[in-house]
């Protein structure tokens, strides 16, 4: 056995990226960022419905 076995990867193979402070979201802006993207959502699926029914 050799000590080759447990080199896997390099340092910072286990650590997660992180955010730079000027792009964090406090809690209520992501709420209403999430909000405005499942209306848009919500719209883009009723007008594809819209746009079936009409074919």
């Amino acid at each position: 056995m050799g000590r080759d076995e447990h080199a896997k990867g390099g340092k910072n193979a286990a650590s997660l990226p992180q955010t730079p402070k000027n792009q964090k979201l406090s809690a209520t802006e992501m709420r209403a960022e999430m909000s405005r993207e499942l209306d848009n959502i919500e719209t883009l699926v009723k007008r594809r419905k819209q746009n079936e029914k009409r074919k």
